[in-house]
Parts: structure tokens; C-alpha cells; sequence
């Protein structure tokens, strides 16, 4: 027989853990509820009374399939735009003193600061041919999840004990690239995998910018989610909500593993 563990004597780490394990409650209590009412038959009448069923989570995955598949392309797309733009800007930002170096970070992270309806329509008086071909959602998903990108691998690089490695390898006669590919990359590789799940997990979930962005053969699976609320089909947007979770949080759980793993850190 296991013995339970005991919990710490002091009454402020005590009224630390309720106050944590509430505050789980209160996220993960929407869970059950969600499942609750993706597999009745009809909600208004209460949970399961009328038997149980799998028909929502069926019907949703027909609609569900494409925007998944289009939201996943999005977010890859995203991904390989902010690798060519961040990881430049964040070695510029980690290692090099310059004039205007905080009015740059200032500027990188202002669409943070900014509503995602005031980016979208920035984007749309900026560049009106581009909505069309679904590139101007692209755009925005790029605005939206680079600051994130760069914040994240900006400390890994301007770690001094990476540098002084780097400068190690450079006498014993590594040129740049081998110095990045063999000292660099694998040191700096924790803030690597952060930024990549990061960018997804923001991409994938993205609603603001998409809303005033999307057309009809560029459409993200958070907005079928809201058609389907607004529309009053609360059951399948309950089970297309389900699917979305099913996509998203096995991404969540490695970036809680990545922490773990002191994200950032060389």
C-alpha cells in the first residue's frame, strides 16, 4: 500500500496549492462539459437524456476535416515565414549593440499591443490585392505570432557562456557555419522547439485577425467553430470544439514538457 504524500507544513504554500488546484478546476471543468454535450442527443433536454451518441462527433468531422487541414498548412506556412524573418532579427537582436536597438523591439512587438480587428484592417487598406489569394491571412498570422518567435530565441542567443563556446570553437578553427551547426544550434535547441510549438499552437488557435481576413477558400477551423455556435448548432460546435482540442493539445502538453526542461536555457 502506497503512502500518500504529505503536504508541506507552511500555511503559505498550502493556501498557494488551493488556490492552484482551483484555478485548474475552474480550466479543466469546461472539459467534461464540452464532451457532456457533444454526445447528446439533444442538449436542451439535459446532459444524455436522451441516450448517448457519437453522431455530432461524426457529422463535425466532415466540416471539421478541411479547416483542420487548411489551419494546419496555415500554420506550417506561418512557421517557415517566421523562421526566415526571426531567427536573423533575433540573432541581430541578442548579439549586436546598435542604435535604435530598443526602438526595434519596441516595433517587433507592437502588434502584441495592437487589436487583432485594428491589425486586420491595417492589412486590408495596405495591401487589398493580396485577400484574395488568402496571402493577407498569411500576413496576419505572420504579424501576430513573430514577436513571439524572436522573444523566444532572442535570450537563448545572447547566453554569454554560448558565446564564449563559440568563440572556443572559433580557435580551434570553426568557421561561422559550423560553429551554429555543431555549437549553436544544439545549445539553443530548447528555445528552438518552444518557438516552433509556440508558433503552431498561436497559429492553429488564431481567431481576431482571421475573423476580418479569411474568404471562403481560406478559412481557419476557429471560425467554422464560431459559424457553428452563432448558427445555434450548439452540438456540433461542441463536437467540432472537441476535435480542435484534440489538435491542439498534444502541442500544449510538449510545450509544458519543454518548461520543464528550462525553455530558453542553455
Amino acid at each position: 500500500m502506497s503512502r500518500r504524500p504529505h503536504l508541506p507544513a507552511d500555511p503559505v504554500v498550502r493556501i498557494g496549492g488551493a488556490f492552484a488546484l482551483s484555478a485548474a478546476a475552474i480550466c479543466l471543468l469546461p472539459i467534461p462539459v464540452l464532451l457532456a454535450v457533444a454526445t447528446t442527443p439533444a442538449w436542451q433536454q439535459g446532459p444524455w437524456a436522451g441516450g448517448f451518441t457519437l453522431r455530432w462527433l461524426a457529422e463535425s468531422w466532415s466540416s471539421v476535416g478541411p479547416y483542420a487541414s487548411y489551419s494546419l498548412r496555415l500554420a506550417l506556412l506561418t512557421l517557415v515565414l517566421d523562421t526566415l524573418l526571426g531567427l536573423p532579427a533575433a540573432w541581430v537582436i541578442a548579439r549586436t549593440a546598435f542604435p535604435g536597438r530598443g526602438a526595434l523591439l519596441a516595433l517587433i512587438n507592437l502588434p502584441l499591443a495592437v487589436p487583432g480587428i485594428a491589425l486586420a484592417l491595417a492589412l486590408i487598406l495596405a495591401y487589398p490585392t493580396w485577400r484574395a489569394g488568402g496571402w493577407l491571412l498569411v500576413a496576419g498570422h505572420v504579424l501576430y505570432t513573430l514577436p513571439f518567435f524572436i522573444g523566444t530565441l532572442a535570450p537563448a542567443l545572447a547566453q554569454p557562456e554560448l558565446q564564449e563556446r563559440e568563440a572556443v570553437a572559433a580557435t580551434l578553427g570553426a568557421n561561422r557555419l559550423q560553429q551554429f551547426a555543431r555549437v549553436t544550434l544544439p545549445a539553443v535547441r530548447p528555445a528552438v522547439l518552444a518557438a516552433v510549438i509556440i508558433v503552431v499552437t498561436l497559429s492553429l488557435g488564431e481567431f481576431n485577425v482571421s475573423f476580418f481576413l479569411f474568404t471562403p477558400t481560406a478559412k481557419t477551423l476557429p471560425i467554422d467553430l464560431y459559424a457553428a455556435y452563432i448558427t445555434g448548432r450548439l452540438e456540433i460546435a461542441a463536437a467540432a470544439t472537441v476535435w480542435f482540442l484534440a489538435l491542439v493539445m498534444p502541442a500544449t502538453i510538449a510545450i509544458e514538457r519543454l518548461g520543464r526542461a528550462r525553455v530558453g536555457q542553455v
